[in-house]
């Protein structure tokens, strides 16, 4: 197949080649106070760019040090600068051994653009923290399968990090140990209960962690990247999906094999995912839909996890051994994350 050229007469390399196998696995090391961490911008742009004190203030939050990417400030419609831009803000602080994390400045719509396009040799000799969520998915799915490299679902740094966050960040990226049983914040009334967690189908199962948000899990089905689950815990969250949508991107899944060759399931909070305007007269409620297409595999599958688009998010490494026990409603992580800083 000839590689197709970009907007800006760049050559898009396809991968046709590329294996459906999984490159081994790497692990980053944690860090220690005073790193230097990389800011990147590979999906959509920041709007008001203001926020970028705001990310850099979270960032010595950490005690680290922000250095933001080249081209962060660019903009190309709804992306963060063109194609060539951000894969080069990307490539930099992979290859900048002063640079001991990357983290994602936000989400949005871009990061798929760029999967055919990483050097993930280079990836692979630089191993390092890279953090994300939402539209990140797709670097967590990519460079977890071509690099082996073990990353971080969590907070864009556009965006709130309340002191539980922060202090969950900071136990994730800093011990080298396993972060452990993965809560939902503590309710101010048991009464009336805000982080419900719901057992959709009872068991414990045992796997390596995967996945993240759906819709990009989905989007890179039938790709070279798209997610690897058998015998894994499979993480799963999305926001602003009309149920039909949810019910649509689950079968597409299932049909796919993907959910049957999971361990176990875990969904997370579905933040604005209730029938809108433009749904279905007569719809599904997602509990539904969740009970229908996850409900029936006969393996353990849990609800309600508070990751992803939600204020409070639990960190989530991706590609490390966890333990599922939707009965007691439980998830831990077992295995460490992180190699110990040099």
């Amino acid at each position: 197949m000839a590689a197709a050229r970009s907007a800006f007469g760049k050559k898009r390399t396809a991968n046709p080649e590329a294996s459906s196998a999984s490159a081994p696995r790497i692990k980053p090391r944690a860090l220690r106070p005073g790193d230097t961490v990389g800011l990147v911008a590979p999906a959509s742009y920041t709007f008001d760019l203001w926020q970028l004190d705001d990310a850099a203030a979270r960032v010595e939050a950490l005690g680290l040090k922000p250095r933001f990417g080249k081209h962060v400030r660019g903009r190309r419609g709804f992306l963060s600068g063109t194609d060539d831009e951000r894969l080069e803000d990307l490539h930099a602080m992979f290859a900048d051994r002063s640079v001991s994390a990357i983290f994602a400045l936000q989400g949005g719509y871009g990061t798929p653009r760029l999967l055919d396009r990483i050097d993930y040799e280079l990836v692979r000799r630089n191993p390092k923290i890279l953090l994300g969520y939402s539209d990140i998915t797709g670097l967590h799915l990519a460079i977890g399968r071509r690099a082996g490299l073990v990353t971080f679902h969590g907070p864009n740094m556009v965006g709130s990090l309340p002191p539980r966050t922060l202090d969950l960040l900071k136990k994730a990226l800093f011990v080298p140990e396993p972060i452990g049983e993965v809560t939902n914040p503590e309710e101010p009334d048991p009464l009336n209960v805000e982080f419900p967690l719901r057992t959709v189908s009872r068991g414990v199962a045992r796997g390596r962690t995967a996945g993240g948000n759906l819709t990009l899990v989905s989007a890179t089905m039938g790709t070279p990247y798209e997610i690897e689950t058998k015998d894994r815990i499979v993480f799963l969250e999305d926001t602003g999906e009309a149920p039909y949508r949810i019910d649509r991107m689950l079968v597409q899944l299932r049909l796919a094999g993907k959910l049957q060759q999971a361990a176990g399931i875990v969904f997370g909070t579905c933040s604005d995912c209730g029938p809108g305007r433009s749904s279905f007269e007569l719809t599904l409620s997602l509990s539904e839909v969740l009970e229908e297409q996850l409900g029936s595999l006969g393996k353990p599958v849990l609800a309600g996890l508070v990751f992803g688009h939600t204020k409070e998010k639990a960190i989530l490494p991706i590609g490390v051994d966890a333990e599922l026990d939707a009965t007691a409603r439980r998830v831990t992580i077992t295995e460490a994350a992180t190699l110990p800083a040099s």
